[in-house]
C-alpha cells in the first residue's frame, strides 16, 4: 500500500496547486492512517459525507471542498466537532479546490465538456472555452445537458437557437461571464447572481445554471479513479445532493 505522502506527491505533480491563488491548501489538510486502502470520495466535506464515509469503512477521504483558510483557525462549534470526528476515526483528508476545476483532463471543467462532446479551445482563469466543430441545435444541447445533470435544478436563459463555442466555469463563477463575453454563444456554470439574466440577455449568451453541487461532482471521481488504477486503492463517491 502507497504511504499518504506518496500519493499527495503523485496528485501534487498532476495538478501543481501551487501555481494557484486559492482560499485554501490543497492537498492533505489532516493526517490520519498512513497507509490507506478505502477512498471516499465527494465533493463537500460536511458531517453527513463524513458519517457515510466512516460507516462504508473509508480511512482516508478526497474531497473538492474540504477546510477553507490556510492559515490558524479556531475550532469552535460545528468546524471543532468535524475534526474531532475525521481525528476520532483516524481519517486522512485530501483537498482539490481550484486545481481540481482547471486541470485539462482530470478537472471538473474538462470533464464535463468530454461528456457534453466538447473539445477544449483555451483556458480562461479556472474555465475553459469550448466548441463543437458545427452548431448544435438548441434542443440537442438541452438533452445532452440532462443527460450529463440528470439531478440539477436548472436555471436557463436561452438567448440563441444553436450552440457552438461554450464556456464552462463550474461552481461559483456567474461574475466570470463577462470574461467570455466576446468569445462564446453559451455559458454553463455551477451559480446564478441577481444581475445574470439581464447581463447574458444584453450579451446576447444563453446562461446555465446547472448547480455548484452537480458540476463539481466530476473532478473528484476523475481523480479517484486515476489513484486507483495508480495505487490500487478501492473508492466510492458518496452522494450528499445538494440542489444548490
Amino acid at each position: 500500500m502507497a504511504h499518504i505522502r506518496e500519493i499527495e506527491a503523485f496528485v501534487a505533480d498532476i495538478l501543481q496547486p501551487w501555481n494557484f491563488q486559492d482560499y485554501c491548501y490543497n492537498g492533505i489538510q489532516i493526517e490520519g492512517k498512513p497507509e490507506p486502502s478505502f477512498l471516499a470520495v465527494g465533493v463537500s466535506l460536511n458531517m453527513a459525507f463524513l458519517r457515510e464515509a466512516v460507516k462504508r469503512k473509508a480511512d482516508m477521504v478526497l474531497v473538492h471542498h474540504g477546510f477553507f483558510g490556510k492559515d490558524f483557525f479556531t475550532l469552535r462549534g460545528f468546524l471543532r466537532e468535524r475534526v474531532a470526528y475525521i481525528l476520532e476515526h483516524n481519517l486522512t483528508v485530501m483537498g482539490y479546490h481550484l486545481p481540481l476545476d482547471a486541470h485539462p483532463e482530470y478537472g471538473n471543467n474538462a470533464c464535463i465538456a468530454r461528456e457534453l462532446g466538447l473539445s477544449l479551445v483555451k483556458r480562461v482563469d479556472v474555465g475553459y472555452i469550448t466548441t463543437y466543430e458545427n452548431p448544435l441545435p438548441w434542443e440537442e444541447f438541452e438533452l445532452r445537458l440532462r443527460k450529463v445533470f440528470p439531478h440539477s435544478k436548472f436555471h436557463i436563459y436561452k438567448h440563441r437557437d444553436t450552440v457552438q463555442r461554450v464556456g464552462i466555469m463550474t461552481g461559483g463563477a456567474a461574475s466570470f461571464l463577462k470574461s467570455f463575453e466576446k468569445e462564446i454563444d453559451t455559458f454553463l456554470c455551477g451559480e446564478i447572481k441577481e444581475q445574470t439574466l439581464a447581463e447574458s440577455e444584453e450579451m446576447g449568451i444563453s446562461f446555465i445554471n446547472a448547480g455548484h453541487y452537480y458540476t463539481e461532482t466530476f473532478g473528484v471521481k476523475a481523480l479517484a479513479s486515476l489513484l486507483a488504477d495508480r495505487f490500487g486503492l478501492a473508492w466510492e463517491f458518496i452522494d450528499i445532493p445538494n440542489e444548490v
